[in-house]
């Protein structure tokens, strides 16, 4: 059975909430926050290198699709770690995306020197879970430390701030979008070269998108809950219902549960650990155009990735299902869905 890492998560966040509950001098916490944030980091350098060789080895001798999950980490992470054992791309500009897999996976593995360990994937989950741990007990650590600075500058009530700008964002998506398209289209390839490149234009969008929006929630949360700015959704590219939700899950709060009124929010959020962002209202339209661009790109990527899937599924080149899932780094369902659309599945 593999291990339960949002319950694990949860639990490390739960033991530095509890260590640091009953400190009330703000001062007294930030040093015990500090000590916990330290130790969790001292034990991530000390388990990175050995944690990143053991899921390399894992997945080069014994890949299977939802591997990852072994690890708690994304299919994409456990393909940046194992590219950098094989490659050494850990720390270059140059490149944006790790390289497509080895067709050989084992003899790539055994020519990089990559040792292959008795049971290294319980090995490498043994030490992941480790490693998460750890980082779940630094980063609780860390959002104690950033409550107790913000409680200090808002002193219970709102930061006067000028009302962030409002970008086009249908422009935006759409600039973002035929930006993508023109890339293509200049592209005299194969078909498998074509889904190759499609492939990772999906997976590195997704990656983006992901990083970009928690920045993009984070600063509107910030402004929304601790400040004077309003219609914070409009700088955002999304919907007042769109917000909401964004404010529950800053809340921990159900879908169908009401957020607390304007006067309520700096006083919720900070019980409920929202962050405050520096310069949100400057970084919060830049951020979301930014997002909003990379989720165009990312659907586009995904239009052109599934053309190409339906065109190396059909004659001549019949490539079965299983081929076309590895091709493209997702389940098999999903390459299903694309050439049997009509299917329930």
């Amino acid at each position: 059975m593999s291990t339960d890492y949002g319950q694990l998560r949860r639990k490390a966040q739960d033991e530095v909430n509890t260590e640091l509950a009953d400190i009330e001098d703000p001062f007294e916490k930030r040093a015990a926050a500090e000590e916990i944030r330290d130790q969790a980091y001292m034990e991530l350098s000390m388990l990175k290198q050995e944690r990143q060789q053991l899921i390399a080895s894992a997945a080069l001798y014994e890949y299977t699709p939802q591997l990852h999950e072994r690890f708690g980490i994304q299919r994409h992470q456990m393909k940046r770690l194992t590219m950098d054992v094989l490659y050494g791309l850990e720390g270059r500009e140059s490149w944006h995306y790790p390289p497509m897999w080895p067709a050989d996976r084992v003899a790539a593995a055994r020519e990089a020197g990559v040792a292959h360990p008795d049971n290294v994937v319980g090995k490498a989950e043994e030490i992941a879970t480790r490693y998460e741990y750890a980082e779940a007990r630094r980063d609780a650590a860390v959002a104690h430390l950033g409550a107790a600075r913000e409680a200090v500058r808002l002193a219970g009530g709102r930061v006067k701030v000028p009302a962030p700008e409002r970008p086009d964002f249908e422009d935006v998506r759409q600039r973002a979008r035929d930006q993508l398209l023109e890339q293509f289209a200049k592209l005299v390839t194969t078909p498998e070269k074509q889904l190759q490149l499609a492939a990772e234009a999906v997976d590195r969008a997704e990656e983006e998108a992901a990083e970009l929006l928690v920045e993009r929630d984070a600063a509107m949360n910030t402004l929304a809950f601790y400040t004077t700015a309003r219609g914070v959704y409009f700088s955002a590219g999304i919907s007042r219902s769109g917000m909401t939700r964004a404010q529950q899950r800053a809340l921990g709060l159900p879908r169908d549960a009401a957020v607390p009124p304007r006067p309520e929010l700096p006083a919720a959020g900070r019980a409920a650990g929202v962050k405050f962002v520096e310069d949100a209202a400057e970084k919060l339209p830049k951020v979301a155009a930014e997002y909003e661009a990379v989720e165009a790109q990312r659907l586009t990527a995904i239009e052109i990735r599934d053309a190409a899937v339906r065109v190396l599924h059909a004659a001549p080149y019949g490539w079965t299902p299983t081929q076309l899932a590895e091709a493209i780094g997702r389940d098999r369902k999903i390459v299903n869905r694309i050439v049997n659309p009509d299917e329930m599945y």
